[in-house]
């Protein structure tokens, strides 16, 4: 444990970075007059920045925008114990299908850059 904050502490105090220390961390008293901290041009970066909104990872990996605006998704049913099941039935299961306007309406929230 010591070594590793002796280690820390020469990486702390060694010239080169001292120098990036007091570039980030100057005191407010040491900008320019004309200038505050809340008008530095890295506070008015971080203010008009936007939020990147998240795709919902089961929504993606289920449904399929098109470029009409609507979404299709595979129909279930047709993965395993199909042993049963009479042919017609398995190949409907194959088809795609569409989502409904309103399942449309959810999926554009979950989708945003759908």
């Amino acid at each position: 444990m010591a070594s590793f904050i002796r280690s820390t502490m020469a990486l702390a105090w060694s010239p080169l970075k001292s120098t990036v220390f007091a570039a980030v961390s100057r005191p407010a008293t040491s900008l320019p007059a004309t200038a505050s901290p809340a008008t530095s041009t890295l506070c008015n970066a971080v203010r008009h920045m936007s939020y990147k909104l998240k795709t919902n990872s089961a929504a993606k990996k289920r449904f399929v925008a098109l470029p009409s605006g609507k979404f299709k998704h595979w129909r279930s049913g047709k993965r395993h114990i199909n042993t049963g099941m009479d042919r017609g039935r398995l190949n409907k299961a194959g088809i795609a299908s569409f989502a409904t306007p309103r399942q449309s309406k959810h999926l554009r929230r979950l989708m945003p850059y759908a």
